[in-house]
């Protein structure tokens, strides 16, 4: 393969065990050939998996920046990029989404920002609501949920991101 550039080090260098554990089990699902690499035809299937629907030419671009060596299939490695750049395009989405619930903008959720929340919904302010909310979200006991408590949270209810 061909030199990693930087940013790809760092992306490949800050996968924890347990990531790469899950990397390892998805490529391994859809490496059909067994020959430790990964057409086309497949990583389409991983990217629609995830939910996405990708255009035929919007894969071959994902696959042609993917396919850093230009051999015409993905390594483990080149895998493992892939699956970086789609999760962290998937925590922005989720910090969007983390945004319109801290309404104070502090960088935490907390009971006056769900109640502000709910305020503007047909839930109205059920304060019931609230602490359970605060009390499944906010691991420190701070009551507070942070933006990594809120991932952790919305990974669990959701099983977020799906498995493939």
């Amino acid at each position: 393969m061909d030199q990693l550039t930087d940013d790809q080090v760092d992306i490949f260098c800050s996968m924890d065990e347990q990531r790469l554990a899950e990397y390892k089990l998805s490529f391994k699902q859809l490496n059909r050939n067994e020959r430790g690499l990964i057409t086309i035809r497949e990583l389409g299937t991983m990217i629609r998996s995830l939910g996405e629907n990708p255009s035929e030419k919007e894969l071959e671009e994902i696959f042609k920046a993917s396919d850093l060596d230009g051999n015409g299939e993905i390594d483990f490695k080149e895998f493992c990029l892939v699956m970086a750049r789609f999760e962290n395009e998937e925590e922005r989405e989720m910090c969007e989404v983390f945004k319109m619930f801290d309404r104070d903008g502090d960088g935490f959720i907390t009971q006056n920002d769900l109640l502000q929340l709910l305020e503007n919904t047909k839930f109205k302010s059920d304060k019931k609501v609230v602490r359970q909310m605060l009390r499944t979200g906010d691991s420190t006991g701070d009551g507070r949920i942070s933006f990594t408590e809120f991932l952790t949270m919305i990974k669990k209810t959701f099983a977020y991101p799906p498995k493939l």
